[in-house]
C-alpha cells in the first residue's frame, strides 16, 4: 500500500458517509491526487470494499479494510511518516509526561494516547504526532532531540487536532507486543 492509498482508506474507514464524497473533496482533505482517489476508489470496488446501490457507493467489509490498513502500517508505512526523536529532558519528566503541554498542532499517539483514554498501559515508548516540524516539541521545555530517544515523532495526516483513534489501534498493534495488542482490543471497541 503507497502512503496516499493510506491516507484515502484512512479517510473512508473514519466516516462511512465519506465514500460518497467527489473525489476532488477526498483529493484535498487526504492531501492526494485525484488520480490517487480515483486509483485507490477503484482498486477498493473491485476487491469488494465498496460496491455501487444505485447513485449511492456503500463501503463493505470495514473490519477486513481495517485489518489490512492497520497491516499496512505496522509493516513499513508508519515508518514513513517518522521525522526525529525525541528523548525527555529528565526521568522526572518522563514520569510526569502527561502534565506536558503540547503545541497546539501536536497530539500523543500509539501507548501515551491509550494511556489517556483509560489508564489501562503505562507506557514504554511514546509517540507524537504533528503537522509542523518537530522543533516545537522543544518549546515545551520537556523534550529534546535524541538520535535514539524513546519519543518518536511522526508526520500528521489528518485535520483534526487529536490523534484519531484509528490511529492509536494501529500504533498499538504495530508494537506487536502483548500489552498494546490488549490495549488495542479495548480501543477497537470504542472505535465502532
Amino acid at each position: 500500500m503507497q502512503k496516499a492509498e493510506f491516507q484515502i482508506i484512512f479517510k473512508l474507514l473514519q466516516d462511512k458517509e465519506n465514500v460518497n464524497r467527489n473525489y476532488r473533496q477526498l483529493a484535498t482533505e487526504t492531501g492526494t491526487s485525484i488520480g490517487s482517489v480515483h486509483n485507490t476508489m477503484q482498486g477498493l470496488m473491485e476487491k469488494g470494499y465498496i460496491v455501487e446501490d444505485g447513485n449511492k457507493r456503500l463501503l463493505r467489509k470495514r473490519a477486513s479494510l481495517l485489518n489490512c490498513w492497520v497491516r499496512a502500517y505496522a509493516d513499513g508505512l508508519k515508518e514513513r511518516y517518522l521525522i526525529a526523536r525525541f528523548t525527555f529532558l529528565t526521568p522526572q519528566v518522563k514520569e510526569r509526561w502527561k502534565d506536558i503541554r503540547m503545541p497546539e498542532d501536536a497530539s500523543w499517539g500509539g501507548e501515551p494516547a491509550a494511556a489517556l483514554l483509560d489508564d489501562y498501559l503505562n507506557p514504554e515508548r511514546w509517540d507524537v504526532y504533528t503537522v509542523d516540524n518537530a522543533n516545537a516539541l522543544i518549546a515545551t521545555g520537556r523534550m529534546i532531540p535524541k538520535v535514539d530517544g524513546e519519543i518518536y515523532v511522526y508526520r500528521k495526516f489528518w485535520g483534526e487536532k487529536d490523534t484519531p483513534l484509528m490511529m492509536v489501534y494501529a500504533d498499538l498493534l504495530a508494537t506487536d507486543d502483548d500489552r498494546c495488542c490488549e490495549a488495542a482490543e479495548r480501543i477497537v471497541k470504542l472505535i465502532g
